[in-house]
């Protein structure tokens, strides 16, 4: 089974996979006004009988990391990933009033315009391919946010693409620091800074 291994500072996390998946997302995200400099989420999908489909989850919604940590994401095979901890059908109920009170939401939401708190103005994520420099992704002036996305899809088995950016409130001076495709047992490392 096709599965994204995520460590921790070396030590084994996550193994994120599951039967009949057709998204593996991990997501680590830093933001200059946060209380954390770096968060990490790891989520999915998978195809359900009867052609529905589910959200999974690997831990919790966010896990809170302090500088110096370094996550690493290698993209392998194995016999027993970590059991989700949520498996949330699309058809449910509970999905459906979440969807709902998001549509909801969007229609009220006023984006705040104002300056963030630089509570990690020197925020970075140092990024390792299989163990060679790739980049250093660091905030320009404009910037609030560093993210890092990686994703496993069923349509491309063969590979996990991520994507390494930094981007302010407006999204438009987005900067684009690492695009990479991951083969089968490579590892992207990342050492948070800040």
């Amino acid at each position: 089974m096709v599965c994204v291994e995520v460590r921790l500072d070396g030590a084994l996390f996550r193994k994120a996979g599951i039967k009949d998946a057709s998204l593996i997302t991990p997501i680590l995200s830093g933001f200059v006004g946060d209380e954390t400099p770096a968060r990490l989420s790891l989520s999915g999908m998978c195809d359900l009988p009867v052609a529905r489909a589910a959200h999974v989850y690997w831990g919790p919604d966010q896990l809170e990391l302090k500088t110096g940590t370094e996550v690493a994401f290698r993209f392998t095979t194995c016999g027993s990933p970590t059991p989700p901890e949520r498996i949330v059908p699309t058809d449910s109920a509970a999905y459906i009033d979440e969807q709902r009170d998001f549509e909801a939401y969007k229609k009220s939401f006023v984006p705040d315009t104002s300056r963030s708190p630089r509570n990690f103005p020197e925020l970075a994520f140092h990024c390792r391919v299989n163990g060679k420099a790739a980049t250093v992704a660091t905030l320009n002036p404009s910037d609030e946010h560093v993210l890092c996305s990686l994703c496993w899809d069923k349509w491309h088995p063969d590979r996990v693409v991520v994507s390494v950016r930094s981007f302010g409130k407006e999204h438009s001076g987005k900067t684009e620091w690492l695009r990479e495709h991951l083969a089968l047992g490579d590892e992207l490392a990342i050492r948070v800074v800040a």
